[in-house]
């Protein structure tokens, strides 16, 4: 026959029973029961107040916690996360510093559990495999508008069913968003209008920073488009991330993230009601939502326009007085040793050097082309026939923006 187990409530309810029947003794029921005689009489106690239901387990919780956070300022967290849902813990202190002006605000480790205790939160899983990325080939942004990046965010379908392409360029060093601008198409021609209105109101900066697709990027020499080659006439270095490694341009990916949950998503019902809602979003990121990276200040409160003027720009030598230079044709053909050699049409228009092979084993008759500090490839190769291809960049000599006028 097994033994019967016996739960500590039916325990508790038998000692009260026995010790109120007045037939035995408190001290020997609390030794024969196993337990303290402070521990009788508590139970005893509480069955003659409130019951038997007093005997179950309470909880061990003091009832007052002197330091427990204010009701109202727990108001004020919950409110800011209905506000910003995107935001968490570190953004809503600093909120709650600059803003409201709490003289004591509470620890991120508080208001991440307040925004638990109300169900703001949600687990999210890891994704395995992300280890830190060596960025050491790509320029760090030392100051403002040292290296901006540029990019498009996934196009979506609007309410009326149009696509919406939203156009993104932002100044790594401060975080400040220069550019949030649905294009009508993800054309170099609409990409180029929209950097001229960036370089007009922000100045031009030192570095773009872009991935390998286009309209940025492209398949022909030096993996050059039409639009970053006419970054580089306005004295502009382009980066180019590694391909298939968005999280190089990590900080410009993590803010699409949060445009797309917050002015995205429902996505607004025509072309200009979406613009209106990426400009109000684009206020609020650079004057209201304080960056872990910038010290929780606001990208506004840093980030300064260029002194780097497009106007001057526009007149930028690429070449040293003493580098003879060749034109690229239309067809993105320079004329070289007799023949024409495709260079890429991306290059129409502009001119390049052609200096001699350094390499080793090469002959007499070859020459590396190059535009600007980009090395496109190797030409009058007979063994090739046309332009070989190479894979480097020279250093980038100084080119100031300044009118021809003015050129050393």
């Amino acid at each position: 026959m097994p033994w019967k187990e016996v739960s500590s409530m039916e325990q508790r309810i038998r000692f009260v029973s026995l010790a109120e029947s007045g037939r035995f003794e408190i001290l020997g029921l609390c030794r024969d029961f196993g337990i303290s005689r402070k521990t009788g009489y508590k139970w005893i106690g509480r069955y003659r107040q409130y019951g038997s239901e007093a005997l179950k387990d309470q909880s061990r919780a003091p009832k007052r916690v002197p330091s427990r956070t204010d009701g109202e300022v727990e108001a004020m967290v919950v409110s800011e996360r209905r506000k910003h849902p995107t935001w968490g813990p570190k953004k809503i202190e600093r909120v709650l510093e600059v803003v409201h002006h709490l003289e004591r605000v509470p620890a991120r480790s508080t208001i991440g559990e307040i925004l638990k205790r109300h169900g703001m939160v949600e687990a999210r899983r890891r994704k395995p495999g992300a280890f830190k990325v060596d960025r050491s080939e790509l320029q760090k942004a030392e100051r403002n508008n040292h290296v901006w990046a540029g990019d498009y965010k996934g196009w979506f379908t609007l309410g009326d069913g149009r696509r919406c392409d939203p156009l993104t360029v932002s100044d790594l060093h401060s975080r400040y968003l220069i550019r949030l601008e649905a294009v009508p198409q993800a054309t170099q021609y609409w990409t180029r209008r929209a950097f001229e209105c960036a370089f007009h109101s922000h100045g031009v900066p030192e570095i773009i920073r872009v991935d390998n697709g286009s309209p940025f990027g492209s398949i022909g020499p030096g993996g050059l488009s039409k639009l970053s080659a006419w970054w580089i006439t306005l004295g502009v270095r382009v980066e180019f991330i590694r391909p298939g490694h968005p999280e190089d341009n990590g900080s410009h990916e993590r803010m699409h993230r949060t445009m797309k949950a917050e002015c995205c998503e429902p996505p607004s019902e025509n072309p200009d009601a979406q613009q209106r809602r990426f400009e109000r979003w684009r206020k609020q990121f650079n004057e209201q939502r304080p960056h872990e990276a910038i010290g929780y200040r606001f990208p506004a409160d840093v980030y300064q326009a260029s002194a780097r003027r497009y106007e001057d720009c526009v007149s930028v030598e690429l070449y040293g007085p003493t580098e003879e230079t060749y034109p690229v044709n239309e067809n993105g053909m320079v004329y070289w040793a007799g023949r024409n050699w495709t260079v890429g049409e991306a290059l129409a228009g502009l001119r390049v050097t052609l200096e001699e092979n350094p390499e080793s084993d090469a002959k007499p008759d070859t020459r590396l082309v190059r535009f600007a500090n980009v090395k496109l490839g190797i030409i009058g190769d007979h063994a090739w026939g046309r332009l070989r291809p190479t894979a480097s960049a020279a250093p980038m000599r100084d080119r100031t923006c300044r009118p021809k006028s003015q050129q050393p």
